[in-house]
């Protein structure tokens, strides 16, 4: 087999079908009581066995892409339970939970291209799903961008995608080097400004998108902006531009002095205390970091965690 993990499983269904390769997309529509995946995480799969995307902690996906090419043989859809009343009883969940996959072989190409487009487009959209009859169909989600990824209706689920988390690192060094390399490997989509040519070559060697000046169009709802410059004159016009837009989370590299410096002359600018206050500064959270990568670590966990607080799973 050959898998990997993401977030976001559409673009690899697309390119096995465009290898002429039948494939299915699983969806986890339900979790008892718990499990390492929550509902709505998906994981697409090919007829010669290759899949992206978990459902469990590692524990199924080997079975789940056998069922899978069954389904896709048979030309039906269908739903498979494992853990706790399955008729698998050789399959188990260690944390003793047990989740239901439902397999649909028939996702149209318009409906992976939609779902994919609008991810492309930062644009939230739901999959509405019938398991019993296969119909899908896709809406443009008008706000309650909060709510949980699935909603279960009996045969029926509703699935929110949200545009993939981004991270936008501004500053030059190791530090932000490092925080590409760990955000990307975290399944984060990292864009990087930086006036300094070795930062931006060693940002695009980990797939991360780079640039020379501050782009404010990259920033929406669910962009992160994280300033890790020693100059502290030059995160102005980024802090600048992050504190009036929707970002949901604003790091500033520096001491607690040097946050106060910061704050004092946004205050200065014209910025409300109210939009000031958002910049987290220190920013990380407090490890004892001492290098570049520990840095990195602490400022990227904080972002997992602001994010998971402020979106349900």
């Amino acid at each position: 087999m050959n898998g990997r993990f993401s977030e976001y499983v559409l673009a690899d269904l697309l390119a096995w079908r465009a290898q002429g390769k039948r494939t299915a997309l699983l969806t986890l529509y339900n979790v008892e009581p718990t499990g390492p995946r929550p509902a709505g995480s998906q994981m697409a799969s090919s007829d010669s066995g290759d899949f992206t995307g978990f459902l469990s902690g590692g524990c199924v996906e080997g079975a789940l892409v056998e069922e899978a090419k069954a389904a896709m043989a048979e030309g039906k859809n269908r739903t498979i339970r494992y853990g706790v009343n399955s008729p698998y009883f050789d399959i188990e969940l260690p944390c003793g939970s047990a989740i239901d996959v439902y397999i649909d072989v028939g996702f149209s190409d318009a409906g992976a291209n939609a779902l994919n487009d609008a991810m492309d487009n930062r644009h939230a959209v739901r999959l509405l799903s019938d398991m019993q009859t296969g119909i899908n169909q896709i809406e443009t989600l008008a706000g309650d961008d909060d709510r949980a990824q699935l909603i279960l209706d009996g045969n029926k689920f509703d699935r929110l995608y949200r545009p993939p988390l981004r991270l936008v690192i501004a500053g030059k060094g190791p530090v932000v080097a490092a925080s590409a390399e760990i955000a990307r490997a975290s399944d984060i989509e990292v864009h990087v400004i930086s006036s300094e040519d070795a930062t931006r070559s060693q940002a695009e060697a980990v797939s991360a998108k780079t640039y020379k000046t501050m782009r404010p169009e990259l920033i929406d709802t669910w962009t992160a902006v994280a300033t890790l410059f020693h100059e502290h004159e030059l995160e102005v016009p980024v802090l600048g531009a992050a504190m009036t837009s929707d970002a949901f989370y604003i790091g500033a590299l520096g001491s607690r002095s040097t946050h106060a410096d910061r704050v004092s002359r946004f205050i200065e600018d014209g910025y409300s205390e109210e939009q000031v206050k958002r910049i987290k500064g220190p920013l990380g959270i407090s490890i004892g970091s001492r290098n570049p990568p520990e840095i990195a670590i602490s400022m990227i966990a904080e972002v997992l965690q602001t994010y998971r607080g402020r979106f349900a799973v």
